[in-house]
């Protein structure tokens, strides 16, 4: 069973270099008017995204986290969870009790899904509209930067990167798990997942040897999961922002 839509789904690339046609504004908020139009906890709505359009301010923060893409791209955006949109309005006394509610960690739990879902429509919808895009935990690394020149408040927290433009490449897409390791029925079936996981692998290995990349779902994971860095800074951001973990 198909359609346009699944097809869409389906194919999705990470995009990671850009022709230089500029994006229109009509088609930014086309895409964001489609972001922001899916679910999110108890309707408030706490996600932003924050575009960066000082082209400078783009090249120190691929040159802080290495990824070429955030300079080269059309449009480049923070996305943040807000809670801070939602203390609007409220009386100092009600302010009072919804900044220690909001500082839960289900609270930025909660947001973070929340931007999670956004992000993936406005990914889904640039598609549609022939536009290419990758999400980006890592740019997260520059969140002191953020935090400097963007003038986030207390309850807003970076928590990715978003970048857009049109294709200058075909990068194919990257094989995922099968079914089997991702869909489970009444209980975690680690049998079934190892067993899917072990397969994966060897498509992995063919899918980056077909790249002349001598590698494997295994061998990123080593590579990335023991790699060392200082996670300190990014695991206390949260608090900085607000929140109790």
């Amino acid at each position: 069973m198909t359609n346009p839509v699944i097809d869409l789904l389906k194919n999705h690339k990470s995009i990671r270099a850009y022709t230089d046609k500029p994006i229109s504004d009509d088609i930014v908020e086309t895409i964001f008017s489609a972001a922001i139009a899916g679910p999110n906890i108890n309707n408030f709505q706490p996600v932003t995204f924050i575009e960066i359009t000082d082209q400078a301010f783009k090249a120190e923060i691929t040159t802080q986290v290495g990824m070429k893409y955030i300079e080269s791209a059309a449009r480049y955006f923070v996305v943040a969870i807000d809670f801070n949109k939602d203390l609007i309005g409220l009386t100092p006394e009600v302010r009072q009790l919804a900044e220690e509610r909001l500082a839960s960690y289900p609270m930025l739990e909660g947001a973070i899904v929340s931007a999670g879902i956004a992000l993936g429509r406005a990914q889904v919808a640039a598609e549609s509209l022939g536009l290419g895009s990758v999400t980006m935990a890592g740019a997260l690394g520059s969140f002191e930067l953020y935090e400097a020149r963007l003038k986030l408040p207390k309850f807003v927290k970076a928590v990715m990167g978003f970048s857009l433009g049109y294709p200058d490449q075909e990068p194919g897409i990257k094989p995922k798990l099968p079914l089997s390791g991702v869909l489970m029925k009444d209980g975690y079936d680690q049998a079934t997942l190892e067993k899917t996981v072990m397969a994966y692998d060897n498509t992995m290995k063919a899918y980056y040897a077909d790249r002349g990349v001598d590698s494997s779902w295994f061998k990123n994971n080593t590579k990335l999961l023991t790699r060392d860095r200082d996670m300190e800074p990014l695991s206390n951001y949260p608090t900085r922002k607000g929140f109790k973990l």
